[in-house]
């Protein structure tokens, strides 16, 4: 099929897959110095072909789709029989995907759930947790995708919140802990398997004779002539039907550059390394010892190269589509397990800080909403983490809940229904951990803030003693110049007058008239006290007659309680 004819076939399933409209993948190319999702990728592919030893054979690497095509075509042509093939495709590119869908006849679904599983919002980026189909609908459904996420160490702490792949666009989260970020991210990936058998039309035949094996590949005349010559001889027939099975695993390429925006503008490159040194080897023990080496960790089209190409020999024989993607389903596990690792740690972390403390007058009320913002973000991952795992297991076909006794289902190390299970077991012990570390500080929320309060209430009562005595100081000042404002005025005037001058004659007339202005001041200024209301707003004629008015029948009250008190005691 043509690249147009590919581009054709996803236009006509838009009204399928209603997603598709949106996709990146499906939309014009952009511009020149314009960013979107997959437009930075680095085109690589490497094909895989089994040999009839029941090993891979060297990896053949691509980095152009043209050459690509021309290889598939000459395989075509050669006819060479019944073939096992793998194909790994790092990121999404258009060429790719038009060469690989439409040789293969791939539902163009399968590279939109690699792009955004669940679309999220209007940006080209987001993706929330769980599948967008109904769970009965995967039994229909040639392929999966995996959505699974993988803690990094960052060389440097990143400025902000804000960070992307500058390949696929995926979010990278980043952590606030105890006020500082982290310089583990979380990356967010995906890795899609999508598998299918052709059957060749022939037979591959072996045959048993006296104990003593003898492969020969004939026809089923060739067979029927054999059989019916060998006379009472022990003949052994074994037939199986010989398939061609080709295997299709989508990667996302390593973490080399990260953009702090949305337009692509900014960012920094990266040398990012695994968490903790990364995953640990699933294979058997003897596998280990046998090969005496790792998976390199790098990316996962790397680790699933090493994997392919040194333990092929450990999966079940013979080789077929699910023994295929048991690699696949293993480093997903892994890292979802690694990252379970990583929240344990942050919320050890946290719990260690608010643990064995005399005082939590260190946890200011700014503090402790930062802290809680941060532990709201841990359980929206966290909710997250466990939709995809649910997503994840639906897709394999895996139980949800399983038994308590998960030893004795384990049978092979190449089974993951257990793995999953366990994750999303861990997963939700987790999310139960966070939701008391999101109680316990909204708890310190309310001590911190009963402490403010109180402080705040000992600064008011503080404020309102300090204006007390400012109040009473003011009050004397006052009377101060109530005081001396009647003798200065009566100097001033009479000091005009030679006759009234200290010395003089007529120095007595300024006390004479002086001490009564002094008394009618004070005077005034008590009537005028008197004079304001209650809520000291105005001043008010009638609320001083009435104050005056109270006063002199309060007076009058306690001289007839005393008048009483003196006829009583003389009575006695």
């Amino acid at each position: 099929m043509q690249e147009q004819g590919y581009g054709a076939l996803a236009k006509s399933l838009y009204s399928s897959d209603p997603r598709m409209r949106t996709s990146v993948l499906n939309s014009t190319p952009p511009l020149k110095g314009a960013w979107t999702p997959w437009s930075q990728l680095r085109d690589r592919a490497v094909v895989l072909h089994l040999g009839s030893s029941g090993s891979f054979e060297e990896p053949v690497e691509y980095t152009s789709a043209s050459a690509l095509a021309i290889a598939l075509r000459e395989q075509v042509t050669a006819s060479r029989g019944p073939s096992r093939s793998v194909y790994l495709l790092e990121g999404l590119s258009q060429d790719f995907i038009s060469v690989l869908g439409g040789h293969f006849r791939i539902h163009p679904s399968l590279f939109m759930d690699h792009e955004r599983l669940v679309p999220a919002g209007g940006r080209l980026t987001g993706e929330n947790g769980g599948i967008p189909f109904l769970p009965s609908a995967s039994c229909g459904r040639d392929h999966v995708s995996l959505k699974y996420h993988e803690p990094l160490v960052l060389p440097t702490r990143p400025a902000g919140f804000r960070n992307l792949c500058d390949v696929s666009g995926r979010h990278i989260a980043m952590t606030r802990l105890v006020g500082q970020l982290s310089d583990v991210g979380i990356s967010r990936r995906k890795c899609t398997f999508w598998s299918n058998e052709t059957p060749s039309g022939g037979w591959s035949c072996t045959y048993y004779l006296k104990g003593k094996e003898r492969p020969q590949n004939e026809n089923i005349a060739t067979r029927r002539n054999l059989s019916a010559s060998a006379g009472n001889q022990l003949l052994t027939v074994k037939a199986v039907r010989v398939l061609t099975v080709t295997g299709l695993i989508i990667c996302d390429p390593p973490v080399q550059r990260i953009l702090t925006d949305y337009s692509g503008n900014f960012g920094y490159d990266v040398a990012a390394s695994p968490y903790n040194s990364g995953y640990i080897d699933f294979v058997p023990l003897s596998h280990q010892m046998k090969m005496q080496c790792g998976p390199p960790r790098s990316s996962l089209l790397d680790d699933l190269l090493f994997y392919l190409k040194n333990h092929s020999d450990a999966l079940e024989t013979p080789i077929v589509p699910r023994s295929l993607r048991v690699f696949v389903d293993k480093i997903v596990a892994s890292h979802f397990l690694k990252l379970a690792e990583f929240l344990q740690t942050n919320i050890d972390i946290v719990q260690w800080h608010l643990s064995r403390r005399h005082d939590l007058a260190l946890f200011a009320v700014a503090a402790v909403e930062e802290l809680w913002s941060d532990v709201q973000a841990w359980q929206r991952r966290t909710a997250e983490y466990q939709d995809d795992l649910e997503a994840i297991m639906l897709q394999l076909h895996i139980p949800l809940k399983g038994t308590e006794d998960i030893d004795g289902r384990i049978r092979s190390w190449t089974n993951s229904t257990a793995d999953f299970q366990y994750l999303l077991r861990r997963y939700r012990e987790i999310g139960r951990r966070t939701q008391g570390l999101a109680d316990a500080i909204s708890a310190l929320g309310s001590l911190a803030g009963n402490r403010a309060m109180s402080r705040s209430a000992d600064l008011s009562l503080q404020e309102a003693a300090r204006a007390g005595r400012e109040a009473r100081s003011m009050k004397t000042l006052t009377t101060l110049g109530l005081l001396f404002l009647p003798l200065s005025f009566s100097a001033s005037v009479f000091s005009m007058a030679e006759s009234y001058l200290p010395g003089n004659s007529m120095f007595w007339v300024y006390f004479a008239v002086s001490l009564p202005l002094v008394a009618v001041v004070f005077l005034l200024s008590f009537i005028m006290e008197l004079g304001y209301t209650e809520a000291l707003r105005h001043w008010s004629l009638m609320w001083l007659m009435a104050h005056t008015k109270w006063r002199a029948g309060r007076r009058e009250m306690n001289q007839g309680t005393d008048v009483e008190s003196k006829q009583q005691s003389a009575r006695h």
